[in-house]
């Protein structure tokens, strides 16, 4: 049985428990942030990593590329399981481990309601013993409870009722996030560390003017309120300047996305490129002007983060944890009023290029401070290495 406490000085065996994981992409940022995350703690700590996680992509019905089901593969260090299929009592006998492969000290779990790769996972490791540090990515926001509401609140009730999250230590990305978490479960032990940003920059050159191109990036759902921007957009006089909304993400919700392209109108185009690699995200970066994201709740936004890493302003909802963007030329957060909106918007329009060099240039130099930031890689370690309670 795992111990209870942890002595940071010493090497710990940290399981992340993920549904989706890179060659995967599709998901968006909960991919991005477990595997950042891991490769953070690879590059700067003595922990002994190890991932598990679906074989499959969101949506998918073929394993992923280049992989080997239930065998485990070394990606730089650290050991990953692509599994095929998963039970409670699959979790068990993985958690108690062997003599040539002992259990995990601790768990990290990236779901609250999946049943395969959270609650399962979650009663095993409490069953032995083991600690589990737990983040939920968003799903407590109330943005995210508000889709089926009766189901989630039921569900967290008997959570509450029943002891299942008593002892878990809880994964915050940002002070919002914490204050969800408590709401939901007071008194819960929170950790608060920011998802680690993509490391590289891939800064291009502002494209012309001549037509702009919003890029909207990540799933294609309604939880994303992108028919809102479209929306304002359609109170813009657009006789002088040329506008795409380019849509780059899976199409998670085919009506809603067949909503979405039938909202175009002579001067605005809405096209579908579907989902990407990241490694194919460059080009579309470069023909791109700013990032468009009006959701109704975004836990972090790693889309944001890449635009900046790319040289790009940001439209986003006040919906999200980035605030304060157009004092630093970095963009724009808005209250969902389609007013407001259509008047940012039509704004953009008649910016000279210049306007567009000036905002690219603070953007890559906000990713370039984020990067160096040191709390970033305490924080996160802190989040594992702090000692629990007794499960």
């Amino acid at each position: 049985m795992a111990s209870s406490d942890a002595n940071p000085a010493q090497p710990l065996r940290i399981l992340a428990v993920v549904e989706w994981y890179p060659p995967a992409y599709k998901a968006g940022g909960p991919v991005r942030s477990v595997h950042n995350l891991m490769q953070l703690l690879k590059a700067q700590t003595p922990h002994r990593l190890e991932v598990v996680c679906g074989d499959r992509d969101l949506g998918s019905t073929e394993p992923l590329p280049g992989i080997s089901p239930d065998t485990p593969i070394d990606q730089n260090g650290i050991a990953v399981t692509y599994r095929s299929s998963v039970s409670y009592a699959w979790w068990k006998a993985k958690l108690r481990g062997t003599p040539s492969n002992p259990p995990p000290d601790m768990i990290y779990l990236n779901s609250l309601f999946s049943v395969p790769f959270a609650l399962q996972p979650l009663r095993a490791a409490k069953s032995l013993g083991i600690r589990v540090v737990l983040a939920p990515r968003g799903m407590l926001g109330a943005g995210a409870l508000a889709i089926k509401p009766a189901k989630k609140k039921l569900f967290l009730a008997l959570a509450r009722l029943l002891g299942l999250f008593r002892g878990v230590r809880w994964h915050a990305s940002t002070p919002v996030e914490s204050r969800d978490m408590l709401q939901v479960f007071p008194g819960a032990s929170v950790s608060v560390a920011a998802n680690i940003p993509m490391m590289a920059t891939g800064s291009a050159p502002m494209p012309s003017i001549e037509t702009l191109n919003w890029l909207v990036l990540g799933r294609i759902h309604p939880i994303k309120n992108i028919h809102f921007a479209i929306e304002a957009l359609q109170k813009v006089d657009l006789a002088e300047k040329e506008l795409t909304i380019e849509l780059v993400g899976p199409a998670e919700d085919k009506p809603y996305l067949e909503r979405l392209l039938s909202m175009a109108r002579p001067g605005l185009k809405v096209v579908h490129t579907g989902a990407l690699p990241p490694e194919s995200l460059g080009e579309v970066w470069s023909r791109s002007h700013a990032l468009l994201m009006p959701t109704s709740h975004e836990n972090f936004g790693h889309a944001v983060v890449e635009a900046w890493a790319h040289g790009r302003p940001v439209l986003l909802s006040d919906q999200t944890p980035w605030r304060g963007l157009s004092e630093r030329d970095l963009g724009w957060d808005l209250p969902l009023d389609l007013d407001v909106w259509a008047r940012h918007l039509a704004q953009t329009l008649g910016w000279e290029h210049g306007h567009w060099e000036r905002m690219s240039k603070a953007c890559v130099e906000k990713h370039a401070s984020m990067v160096v930031d040191p709390s970033l890689l305490s924080d996160n370690r802190l989040v594992f290495e702090a000692s629990f309670e007794a499960l």
